[in-house]
């Protein structure tokens, strides 16, 4: 035993080097001279204008090619010389919708691609399956054509877990019809039980991962009845009781489907067991180097997975922006990952990953951090201990995107047509997860509430504004930040950040995959968003709310006559060629449904190849800049797009 010990020491050093060596995991570093926080004001970081102003810089003759293709806009040569001497800043948003976001929105981006706008993008955000765009540009150098190339989507993101559907509620971005603060309270009693069931986890994939490193060990322990596979079997799936000699051979049959639905075949069981200890021992490094991990640190290492590119490189969101050869040549957009708070009550507090910087714009904080020196020790804003690596492009990603929560969902959907063996096994499994003492509502197979866990928490410890001077709150008070999916306050479609005044916008595409009807959108995750920013205590960037009744493939525009915000592009997801309403908890597709998917998203951006539609695309991009000049004409045609688009 003493002897396997030493083994199991020897190779937990052997991947903490291993991890040190490729940049896998958080480092200690010297602390920089310069200041870690800066407190957000009147402008964005020095690195972002300089970059916004060296990528405008380039964009001249871009935006010169795009407006003279166009097939009947005739522009004032005074307006094209404005254009090119002052070309608007434009950024794209992709809402969040799991896969289905992710197809559609990179169809999308491949025809903006092809009209030659994606390279005018100043700006590109994303959260949740929008945020699986973004990561996947960075990986590959933000060459469009690229997307795509290195997703198995036929293999599910996580092992073991098939495709589901919810038919009635998408609760990454449905969260507004439950009453969110009793979600919080139950979710604030249950946070002991959570934590609890996290600790098992890990420590059952720790006994699974050393007892599999010594075949002898595995065969003593496996005769005394807790070998690892049995373990990590009982984990997943509690034992089910199969001596009811009197139940029915069509229950027993139901009770084979569902577990064959969990987990595949049992000779696929292994595999899946194994994929969970391969994410484990990625994760481990992290922790041995005193950080907390959470269930968001082993998506991540998923996602890391599914884009073989990142692998043997380093993963470090900041590092890839510096390796990145477009990016060094400010010819891509600056990608904006979002995430919400859930410090305490808090909601509908946005922060922001950039390649420079975290942090929040929200006035109850307005700071950010370095991005390199996220997940050093600062307190009141000196470092004492800087790291670098900690900024994981998985990590960021899943943050972005917690989905174990909807594994749960997924668990309790199967036990509404299972047998009551099946019911009994299932009530284990939501046990372990923390739900054992909510009450199980028979009627209606749902827990009383429905995000009631701190598991899929990404666990942001230290804290980078913990005590900053002046600014006391939920968000500086404690050590840790606790974020979560972008989606879950309602709040779907990342625009906020978009359309602060420091950025300086002049339009805004939208790519809305949200589920309010049907799998499809209709303008509801964008009228919470508009209602936020009303909210705001500065409402010089607030936008009038349209009627939404009339949403369905075409795409509005907002803020035409307010000269002072960006023009709001909106495009909601429509079958224009293929019903891409697929559920949000669909994890694999097929090449025929990929290709479907990608062309719907096509034909969203460009209608249907409709020239006259990217014609009006010009004229709305130019619109800004004609106000600014005063000019005593507008074409005729920009004058009937804007009565079309704009609402």
């Amino acid at each position: 035993m003493i002897k396997n010990c030493l083994i199991y020491l020897c190779s937990s050093l052997c991947v903490l080097s291993l991890a040190r060596a490729i940049g896998g995991f958080p480092t200690v570093v010297d602390c920089p001279a310069t200041k870690l926080i800066r407190e957000a004001k009147d402008e964005v970081c020095p690195e972002e204008q300089e970059y916004i102003h060296e990528k405008l810089v380039r964009l001249s003759p871009k935006f010169n090619a795009f407006f003279t293709s166009l097939r009947s806009v005739e522009l004032d040569p005074k307006i094209l010389e404005v254009l090119r001497e002052n070309p608007p800043i434009m950024g794209l948003a992709i809402s969040g919708g799991g896969y289905r976001s992710m197809l559609t929105a990179s169809g999308f981006v491949k025809e903006m691609d092809k009209y030659g706008i994606f390279d005018c993008l100043s700006y590109i955000s994303g959260l949740s399956g929008g945020s699986w765009v973004l990561m996947d540009l960075v990986s590959q150098d933000f060459n469009v054509s690229s997307l795509l190339t290195n997703w198995k989507l036929n293999d599910g993101l996580l092992k073991g877990v098939p495709d589901f559907d919810i038919s009635h509620k998408d609760i990454v971005s449905g969260m507004d019809d439950y009453d969110e603060d009793d979600v919080i309270l139950r979710r604030m009693v249950l946070e002991d039980d959570s934590r609890q069931f996290f600790d098992n986890f890990e420590k059952s994939l720790q006994l699974a991962a050393f007892l599999l490193d010594d075949e002898d060990e595995q065969k003593r322990v496996t005769k005394r009845g807790i070998g690892p596979l049995t373990k990590i079997m009982d984990f997943f799936l509690q034992k089910i009781d199969k001596q009811r000699g009197e139940e029915e051979e069509g229950e027993k049959k139901q009770l084979d489907d569902n577990k064959d639905s969990l987990f595949g075949s049992i000779q696929s069981l292994q595999q899946v067991i194994q994929f969970y200890i391969d994410l484990h021992l990625d994760v481990r490094p992290k922790k041995m180097e005193g950080f907390t991990v959470s269930f968001t640190d082993y998506l991540g290492k998923a996602f890391k997975k599914k884009l073989s590119d990142l692998n043997g490189q380093s993963s470090s969101f900041s590092q890839l922006m510096m390796d990145s050869t477009k990016f060094q040549k400010f010819e891509a957009p600056i990608p904006l990952f979002i995430a919400n708070c859930r410090n305490d009550h808090l909601k509908n507090v946005i922060f922001e990953f950039n390649p420079f910087e975290f942090g929040s714009w929200e006035s109850n904080l307005g700071l950010f951090v370095k991005m390199p020196y996220l997940g050093s020790t600062i307190e009141a804003g000196i470092p004492s201990r800087c790291i670098n690596g900690f900024d994981d492009i998985g990590f960021i990603t899943a943050t972005s995107s917690s989905i174990f929560n909807n594994v749960l969902i997924y668990i309790w959907q199967l036990t509404a047509q299972s047998s009551r063996e099946t019911m009994k096994a299932i009530k284990n499994i939501m046990s372990i997860f923390g739900l054992g003492n909510d009450k199980l509502d028979e009627k209606n197979f749902r827990p009383a509430s429905l995000n009631n866990l701190d598991t899929d928490y990404a666990v942001y410890q230290p804290n980078p504004f913990y005590n900053y001077p002046n600014v006391n709150n939920e968000l500086t008070q404690n050590d840790y930040l606790y974020l979560v999916d972008g989606g879950e306050d309602g709040e779907n479609i990342p625009l906020r950040p978009l359309t602060i005044p420091q950025r300086n916008l002049d339009i805004i595409f939208v790519i809305d995959s949200s589920s309010d009807e049907s799998n499809y959108p209709r303008g509801k995750k964008l009228r919470n968003v508009l209602h936020q920013l009303q909210n705001d205590k500065d409402d010089s960037h607030s936008y009038s709310i349209p009627e939404f009744d009339k949403i369905d493939q075409y795409p509005i525009a907002l803020g035409c006559n307010q000269q002072h915000l960006p023009i709001i592009l909106y495009h909601p997801n429509a079958p224009h060629s293929y019903g891409s309403n697929t559920s949000t908890f669909k994890i694999t597709y097929n090449e025929s449904e990929v290709n479907g998917m990608l062309q719907n998203g096509r034909d969203i951006f460009s209608l249907d190849s409709d020239g006259r539609h990217i014609d009006c695309v010009g004229c709305l991009i130019a619109k800004r800049r004609i106000e600014q000049m005063n000019a005593p004409s507008m074409p005729k045609i920009c004058q009937q797009c804007f009565e079309d688009h704009c609402v």
